[in-house]
């Protein structure tokens, strides 16, 4: 018995492929833009999906995309219509941008609306209360936009190539299975860096799922109003 128990722990290490690691969502605020084409084919090669949370102001600009993201699984949430921080708006205020932002998401892709993000994660009850949807902030923070060129104009292509990695190697060092990863699809560094890391979390044995799927995938059911950080 002792023998046959050693030979199953020694298939187990040996044949097991190391995709065990876990699974993670990869979230992108602001957009869409130019930038999501590019993480779309990104996370198509490597069989991933991400959750993208859009602003409706954004969405007339891009219908292609939004509609890609519907027919290759990816999820689609708001990100309230202009970047307005939602919690300094009056009831009614709040209600007019949430049901802008949901229509247009509706109008270009097709779907509404799964997910709420708002800008800057700034949450209150008021919010809580008129959300209609589940609310999702993050657990693992990239803080991409520091790095775009607004703020380094002087950068050349190798300070930046650093920067990626040193940013890439941050977030693998810190990553837990059931994380919520922000990163913003509207930066070039974001693009060179998504692009990296997503390459990274397919070659250390990452799945990469929407919001929706890695909580469906512990059997958690997301709640409207509700807020959530990670799945642990």
């Amino acid at each position: 018995m002792r023998k046959i128990l050693f030979i199953l722990v020694l298939l187990l290490v040996f044949y097991v492929p190391a995709s065990a690691q876990g699974s993670v969502a990869l979230t992108f605020d602001d957009g869409p833009s130019n930038v999501t084409t590019h993480i779309l084919d990104a996370l198509e090669e490597v069989d991933g999906h991400g959750t993208f949370f859009v602003l409706g102001n954004r969405c007339e600009n891009y219908p292609k995309i939004l509609r890609r993201m519907v027919r290759r699984g990816h999820e689609i949430g708001g990100h309230s219509w202009g970047h307005a921080r939602l919690t300094q708006l009056g009831a009614s205020a709040l209600c007019d941008d949430l049901q802008r932002t949901a229509q247009a998401i509706e109008q270009h892709s097709g779907q509404p609306p799964t997910l709420l993000r708002p800008p800057y994660g700034s949450i209150n009850p008021r919010l809580r209360l008129h959300a209609g949807l589940p609310i999702i902030h993050w657990s693992v923070d990239t803080q991409d936009w520091k790095h775009c060129d607004q703020h380094c104009p002087r950068r050349d292509e190798q300070q930046c190539a650093r920067e990626v990695e040193k940013m890439v190697d941050n977030v693998l060092a810190n990553l837990q299975d059931g994380d919520i990863i922000l990163m913003h699809d509207i930066f070039g560094f974001t693009q060179q860096a998504a692009l990296r890391l997503i390459e990274q979390l397919h070659a250390q044995g990452w799945q990469m799922l929407t919001v929706s799927e890695l909580f469906a995938q512990r059997g958690i059911e997301l709640q409207p109003g509700q807020v959530y950080y990670h799945t642990r």
